[in-house]
């Protein structure tokens, strides 16, 4: 009875570690990272953009994330491009292996003026394998005299446990319109 008893124990201490990994979520999802990416955008019709986009997040709570990012790009005229968000997400759980995703965030935007607004994003992120999820995502961001409305589609690839492989695609419309990819690689943590 008490080796029955020890491996109860010693079973739900086990389970509950699992559970509390850090930024591993109920869906086998990870939300503690950071990810440096190639990015390449065609801003209005004729202007073709290179540069990088660095972005990361962290688990604050059960649900809840904080989330950074920013891109800088620009061209051979030395036009640049810059944009950032620093906001809040929250995540809910829709399936064994997917979450829904909102998140509110504080937009800048740097392109011959500065604006700064609002993120509003809506998403789903769901685990296609053991090593690779997807995400889709629609944002409507509201920056002084202008506004977009962006949608994008996202695969990461886990090489190994910590280090993984992404790769995206954007498309803008609203005051400007814009389109392009990313390719990048990251850390879990």
């Amino acid at each position: 009875m008490k080796k029955i008893v020890a491996l109860a124990v010693a079973s739900l201490v086990s389970s509950m570690a699992f559970a509390a990994e850090p930024g591993k979520t109920d869906t086998g999802l990870d939300y503690n990272k950071i990810e440096v990416d190639y990015m390449s955008a065609k801003i209005g019709t004729k202007s073709d953009y290179a540069g990088y986009y660095t972005s990361g997040s962290f688990l604050v709570g059960e649900n809840v994330y904080v989330l950074a990012n920013y891109a800088s790009l620009s061209k051979t005229s030395n036009s640049d491009y810059e944009k950032s968000n620093l906001g809040l997400g929250y995540r809910m759980p829709i399936a064994a292996n997917a979450d829904f995703l909102t998140s509110l965030s504080y937009y800048s935007q740097t392109y011959s003026k500065t604006y700064s607004g609002y993120n509003l994003s809506l998403g789903a992120r769901a685990k296609v394998s053991g090593d690779a999820d997807v995400l889709g995502a629609y944002s409507y961001i509201s920056a002084g005299s202008v506004s977009y409305n962006n949608f994008s589609l996202g695969v990461k690839y886990n090489i190994t446990e910590s280090v993984f492989a992404s790769g995206g695609y954007f498309s803008q419309t609203g005051s400007s319109s814009s389109s392009g990819y990313t390719v990048g690689v990251g850390l879990k943590f």
